[in-house]
């Protein structure tokens, strides 16, 4: 693997993304929209003066990070506007949708979405990591938001041979020692995700987030699934179908920080002197879909179609990092991993519960 990479010069960074239905079998993630609204009208409602004196031709500027194709924020972002117009009924607004995938997911949703038939409402689409300026809005963001992104890892500043381990393919799932490097990582990357965010809202601007976190044992984010994968990869090692180099090259870029952690890095000199902690809760969503088939677990059929489900939803989000661990020649072993932890999940079914820490950060 390692020289199969130092030979194919494409291969040394590589960016996870999210299959092009991510927002269709995201349900859960969408349930965060409602536990986070109260605090973003609630700022709105603070600088409604500001709001009223603002030109009417200049744009109140929301961005979304780490968008996928903009349907998850679609329904908050409504909501937001509704509560804007509800103070200026002229004010443009102006929406910037930011993720690495492909813009045809994002013109899809828009085509038909309800924000663009609001009127008075355009949206751009950059295709740039998070970690990565935005010049575009330098200065003139009122308000951001990020949903279930910022536990992703920046991929490009590191080689494809950071991101392997001989016995598990997740930062969370390593023992203290091992994770070390990835918890600085996770630091040094948030650093830079704040201060281009810093860069980007004017004074008095909010940073809201909803961030998947750690809290302890197996209260981590989709900790089943990642489990489920990390032992399916080991079996199909041992029974051959895949190398060993490949086994340890498996590896989902991504670190579910603790909320004391996040809380340490705000308090950071830097940050502390750039941004206010307006907001900060620890909350679980639980999983959309368990809850939907509980009652049923003795029906074989509802015990499938929920299997089919969690199957789906883990591979929306693992799948391009399972594939850059893969050689050519074992790609097609992809869907032996997931008709596997379709089984595991029929066998053993649970929900995918999500870990939160909501963040409200407003610019000094």
């Amino acid at each position: 693997m390692a020289d199969r990479n130092k030979n194919d010069a494409a291969a040394q960074h590589y960016m996870p993304t999210m299959t092009g239905d991510y927002s269709r079998i995201s349900d859960t993630a969408k349930a965060v929209d409602y536990k986070i609204l109260p605090a973003i009208l609630a700022y709105i409602k603070s600088v409604a003066p500001r709001i009223t004196r603002m030109d009417t031709d200049t744009p109140f500027v929301i961005a979304d990070y780490g968008a996928a194709d903009g349907v998850n924020s679609s329904v908050l972002f409504e909501n937001i506007i509704g509560q804007i117009r509800a103070i200026n009924p002229s004010l443009k607004i102006r929406l910037v949708y930011n993720d690495i995938a492909v813009r045809d997911y994002f013109d899809r949703f828009w085509a038909g979405s309800r924000l663009k038939q609001l009127g008075g409402v355009e949206a751009d689409y950059i295709r740039r990591s998070f970690y990565e300026a935005l010049p575009e809005i330098k200065g003139k963001l009122h308000l951001g938001f990020s949903s279930t992104s910022l536990h992703w890892l920046n991929t490009e500043d590191v080689g494809t041979e950071f991101f392997q381990h001989p016995s598990h393919i997740q930062a969370n799932q390593l023992p203290d020692k091992d994770r070390r490097k990835f918890v600085e990582k996770w630091k040094r990357d948030w650093r830079v995700f704040l201060r281009e965010r810093a860069a980007e809202l004017g004074e008095g601007g909010a940073l809201f987030m909803a961030n998947l976190t750690n809290r302890g044992g197996d209260r981590w984010p989709a900790s089943a699934g990642y489990n489920n994968l990390r032992d399916i990869c080991h079996e199909l090692c041992r029974e051959g179908r895949i190398k060993e180099e490949e086994c340890k090259a498996i590896f989902v870029p991504d670190y579910f920080a603790t909320p004391q952690e996040m809380k340490s890095l705000i308090g950071e000199d830097g940050l502390a002197q750039t941004f206010d902690l307006a907001f900060f809760e620890e909350m679980t969503v639980p999983c959309a879909y368990y809850a939907q088939f509980k009652n049923q677990l003795d029906d074989e059929q509802a015990k499938g179609k929920l299997a089919d489900i969690l199957a789906h939803v883990v591979r929306a989000w693992s799948e391009s990092s399972i594939k850059t661990g893969l050689a050519a020649e074992d790609k097609g072993e992809i869907e032996e991993i997931y008709h596997r932890l379709r089984d595991r999940f029929y066998h053993a079914p649970g929900g995918l519960p999500y870990e939160y820490c909501l963040l409200e950060l407003v610019k000094r």
